[in-house]
């Protein structure tokens, strides 16, 4: 009857702990979205270091509260019951892409049950069970990193899927792609593949309406790399030249830029400095159509 009225209290702090804790995030996730900082670190406030220290001074009162009832071996309960919670949690957040605060009612299920199945383990008296108990307990951390970037991968390939414009990848000896972005609400594909410090980046859109080279040859990279932030412009000598059918080239702040039209859309492929010429025209002549699924693959390598 004591080990469950033991198991019942800390029950009962870590849904509270658990609770506040997670109210605590969620006002805080509220306010970094409303938040239009004046200066660099305009939006820190008191609750991000709070929940930094949090869930140590959570245990750390719960401890000392199992410990002043008369609690068997509070501190091991305390420790289980955190590792019990921790664990629920991770399992949560390895479905979600990105941290998110999970609803105040699950949280406060997962204090509850996390620490009174915590307790029962640290109140039992066979170490080679609690040791068990322990390591089957810690299987979801251990496993959490394959979990979250298995979730990434899954959200990425849905993305690209319902991007709708072809995914093109260049198959240059010795770049990798590095990046990888599929903005849906104003449809563009953004592949980066790189070799040491040599960036290659492409570029897919909608073919513009207009698009009637060698004299309109689409945007320029300036106009579609950072389409939210005013940039500097960008100058640009004279209409494309044809390479060969579907294949042009711009010169832009005195660089070359490939400019393709493929399935329908419109590819933009530029480099960064110190990027060989004969690179960046491997690129372009090599970009490979491949699947949702091995785009995402590659993008969370």
């Amino acid at each position: 009857m004591k080990r469950f009225r033991d198991a019942v209290l800390a029950g009962v702090l870590g849904a509270v702990g658990a609770g506040l804790l997670t109210s605590l995030w969620q006002s805080e996730v509220h306010a970094q979205a409303d938040c239009v900082p004046d200066n660099v670190g305009g939006c820190l406030g008191w609750g991000i270091p709070v929940l930094l220290i949090g869930p140590y001074a959570a245990v750390a009162a719960i401890w000392a509260t199992l410990r002043a009832l008369a609690v068997d071996r509070p501190l091991l309960s305390a420790l289980f019951g955190a590792l019990a919670t921790a664990s629920g949690t991770l399992l949560y957040e390895a479905g979600h892409p990105r941290w998110v605060p999970p609803p105040v009612w699950l949280a406060v299920l997962l204090g509850a049950v996390g620490f009174a199945v915590g307790t029962a383990i640290g109140g039992g008296r066979t170490r080679l069970l609690q040791a068990v108990l322990a390591g089957v307990l810690a299987v979801p951390l251990a496993a959490f990193p394959f979990l979250r970037q298995e979730t990434r991968s899954d959200v990425r390939e849905d993305g690209f899927a319902r991007l709708g414009l072809p995914l093109l990848v260049p198959q240059v000896e010795g770049y990798q792609v590095v990046f990888a972005r599929a903005e849906l609400r104003d449809p563009m594909l953004a592949v980066t593949v790189m070799k040491g410090d040599r960036r290659i980046s492409i570029s897919v859109l909608p073919l513009p309406a207009d698009f009637a080279p060698p004299q309109r040859c689409g945007p320029t990279v300036a106009e579609v790399s950072v389409r939210d932030i005013v940039t500097a412009p960008t100058r640009t000598n004279g209409p494309c030249q044809r390479v060969e059918p579907e294949h042009w080239v711009r010169v832009e702040n005195d660089q070359r830029v490939h400019l393709l039209r493929r399935d329908g859309a419109f590819v933009q492929v530029s480099r960064g400095d110190d990027v060989p010429d004969v690179d960046v025209e491997a690129a372009a002549a090599t970009l490979t159509l491949v699947s949702p699924r091995r785009l995402a693959e590659l993008s969370v390598r």
